[in-house]
């Protein structure tokens, strides 16, 4: 009864548009006035799920993509990628591809890469034949490496929400990653050929924006080199990285002043405050789900199906998908993980590669219709209409639903590292 109420409150705020922390809320509210609980474990939940080291990290990868973004890292990190693969042919395409991988180890944000490589990339890629909607179909389908290659703000919230290490979670998403940028590479190529080489290759050129670029390809160095040689934890490299994005930005290639980096503090707060009021009310439900022993209900009941691993995640991912379609990926990360994980570990299958999964299939909700966040950043950046958007995109979808059959067939490429 506990899980269809959350199932039927959470669809009904969908329908009616109530954001989902507020609804959240209404439906903790309810279930504790219907089973006649005490309200005091409402406050009590909501502060111990805010209360993890870990999530200090999400709010300051946040405001290193802003610093990145602004501060002219991103811009160095478009010129290297230009000299590595303008030279191909639709190569603005591939260089969009490239910039966003990229961004996306730094940023951990998919609508942070979407935004900032797309405000950089769509236009000079129509510039040279691209049509508005292809410029934007890469740019918004490559976003998704951005939460997949680490760091990852959706693995981060995973890790908290299940007691997963976040590190592992890190490692198991820098192969994926990296296949999903070359499959969209691929794919990209395909689509824009047409357009012919971007640029000749030059030697002096990659020289030059390597030099140029070198501080900046530093940051993804010391996040990700630093949480897997164990120096130190994902919070702290945040924190280091956002010093050394500052002092680059500030003192070295002087474009952030510091009004303009109180305005993206203030940015960057008002979207953490979303995220935490949402996890808040998202680890009461977590904790009324297992007080009632829901996901022991749940493994008795999927065992009753089947007890094939492959089958069982097949019937998980195509839910996640359905999910996706409906809901961001930040609420339904925070709701569903706690309520899922505990199934699958049962049955055998290993937490990391299933927050890996999860976090690839939840982005790929953000680049589809009705409610994919990051399709609406694509339409308003590169100015084209959704439909027209959506149909550039199905190629992309294509090769994501084929990685993701590979995941699912293959779970060494998750796994690699074991």
């Amino acid at each position: 009864m506990i899980l269809w109420s959350i199932l039927v409150g959470l669809a009904i705020c969908i329908v009616i548009g109530l954001p989902i922390s507020f609804g959240l809320a209404a439906i903790s509210l309810f279930i504790f006035f219907a089973a006649d609980y005490s309200l005091s474990p409402i406050v009590a939940q909501a502060v111990n799920g805010l209360d993890s080291f870990p999530l200090l990290a999400i709010p300051l990868f946040i405001l290193v993509g802003e610093v990145m973004s602004q501060g002219g890292i991103a811009q160095r990190l478009v010129r290297l990628a230009s000299a590595l693969v303008g030279f191909v042919a639709g190569g603005l395409g591939q260089v969009a591809v490239l910039t966003s991988m990229f961004f996306g180890g730094i940023s951990g944000s998919a609508v942070a890469d979407a935004s900032a490589v797309g405000s950089m990339m769509i236009e000079p890629m129509k510039q040279h034949r691209y049509s508005g909607p292809l410029a934007t179909a890469i740019v918004v389908a490559a976003s998704v490496v951005g939460i997949i290659i680490p760091p990852s703000i959706p693995m981060i919230l995973f890790g908290v929400v299940t007691n997963t290490s976040i590190s592992q979670l890190f490692m198991a998403g820098i192969v994926p990653g990296v296949l999903i940028t070359l499959g969209l590479a691929v794919t990209t190529y395909l689509q824009a050929r047409k357009t012919g080489k971007g640029q000749p290759f030059e030697l002096r050129e990659l020289g030059l924006a390597l030099k140029d670029a070198l501080l900046a390809l530093l940051l993804p160095v010391i996040i990700v080199g630093g949480i897997l040689s164990g120096v130190f934890t994902p919070t702290e490299s945040a924190a280091i990285a956002l010093i050394y994005a500052i002092a680059v930005s500030m003192f070295i290639y002087r474009s952030l002043s510091l009004k303009r980096f109180f305005r993206l503090c203030i940015a960057t707060g008002r979207l953490t405050g979303v995220v935490m009021l949402l996890l808040a009310f998202a680890s009461v439900l977590a904790w009324l789900l297992t007080a009632n022993m829901i996901p022991q209900q749940l493994v008795v009941s999927l065992s009753a199906i089947t007890e094939n691993k492959l089958l069982l995640l097949l019937l998980l991912s195509l839910f996640l998908l359905v999910v996706g379609f409906f809901m961001d990926l930040t609420p339904a990360m925070v709701i569903l993980a706690p309520l899922m994980t505990p199934v699958v570990v049962k049955l055998g299958i290993d937490p990391v590669y299933f927050g890996v999964l999860m976090s690839f299939i939840l982005g790929l909700g953000l680049i589809t219709p009705p409610v994919g966040t990051v399709l609406y950043v694509g339409c308003g950046v590169g100015k084209v209409g959704m439909e027209h958007l959506v149909k550039s995109l199905l190629p992309f979808y294509l090769t994501l639903l084929l990685l993701l059959a590979a995941f699912l067939l293959f779970p060494g490429l998750i796994l690699w590292y074991r």
